[in-house]
């Protein structure tokens, strides 16, 4: 299963927006036995701002050993794996992306039966617009499927205005090396937006927790989330999902290298996940980010 994040951040913090949110199962659904389909370059045609990292993701599992089934067990295998994600935020707000496996995930053995799968294994995955195709080794396609992406059409637009009111230069100084004023003015109308609108929960010197209910960004959605910024670098250092009855249900803390650092080389993400019997455990998510580049197209 991946667990690749979309953070539904407003402002110039692209990395939050590449890196959580959206979970789904990594299985095949159409699968193509007579077809011989290339990777293309679709994903990134005409887009408006690129993000690549790579990124080592280590995943382990918190719960109460008695109160699970031998089922249950066998799904919390421990893993590792590393990716390299390419994210491309086109005009309209949409998200290409692709997620190439570096190493094929290394599971800690738990004894249990398996049953043995002919299902290729996922090499790369490209997603353009709300379409999901898996690729093996060969790039040759495997299969398919459907997949809910959101649109981030205020981002987009807000790097357009920008660049109109601060010219090219300083967009691509901005965005490149995550320098200069523009992005710590950005964090501040952020702020100020919150505690216009009242959802400014913390404010002080240092920290300002914002505060967005779910369904004033996707129709339909329920609960809330939290976003903390540390004002004195101008980043988000954790983010927070509770469901309608305010209870937890995930959380994201960042780690940076240094106070000037562009973006977050280190991230922790707890999730409350379902097992098969039903019972909810804590996935507990660490990962390592490197090579990161960011480039204003």
């Amino acid at each position: 299963m991946y667990n690749t994040k979309y953070f539904i951040i407003t402002g110039l913090f692209l990395i939050a927006l590449l890196m959580a949110g959206c979970q789904h199962e990594k299985k095949i659904l159409d699968i193509h036995e007579d077809e011989n389909e290339t990777i293309s370059t679709r994903a990134q045609a005409g887009a408006l701002l690129a993000v690549s990292y790579e990124i080592t993701t280590y995943q382990v599992y918190h719960y109460d050993f008695d109160t699970l089934t031998e089922l249950d067990l066998a799904y919390l295998n421990p893993s590792e794996e590393k990716q390299r994600v390419s994210m491309y935020l086109m005009p309209d707000g949409t998200v290409n992306m692709t997620i190439e496996e570096l190493n094929f995930k290394q599971t800690i053995n738990i004894p249990h039966e398996t049953a043995p799968s002919d299902v290729p294994e996922i090499r790369k995955t490209e997603i353009i617009g709300n379409n999901m195709t898996f690729y093996d080794g060969n790039q040759s396609m495997i299969g398919s499927h459907f997949v809910e992406m959101q649109k981030q059409s205020d981002l987009a637009d807000q790097i357009k205005e920008l660049e109109r009111r601060y010219g090219r230069q300083e967009m691509v100084r901005a965005f490149e090396t995550m320098q200069g004023n523009l992005l710590a003015s950005q964090m501040e109308d952020m702020i100020e937006k919150a505690r216009i609108t009242g959802n400014l929960t913390v404010y002080c010197d240092q920290l300002a927790s914002i505060r967005t209910n779910l369904s004033e960004v996707r129709q339909g959605a329920t609960g809330a989330s939290v976003v903390i910024v540390d004002r004195n670098i101008s980043r988000i250092v954790a983010m927070a999902t509770y469901d309608e009855m305010e209870n937890l249900t995930s959380r994201t803390f960042y780690g940076y290298e240094k106070k000037g650092a562009p973006v977050p080389n280190a991230t922790r993400t707890e999730t409350l996940v379902e097992v098969p019997s039903g019972a909810e455990v804590w996935q507990i998510t660490s990962s390592k980010i490197e090579k990161y580049k960011i480039k204003l197209n």
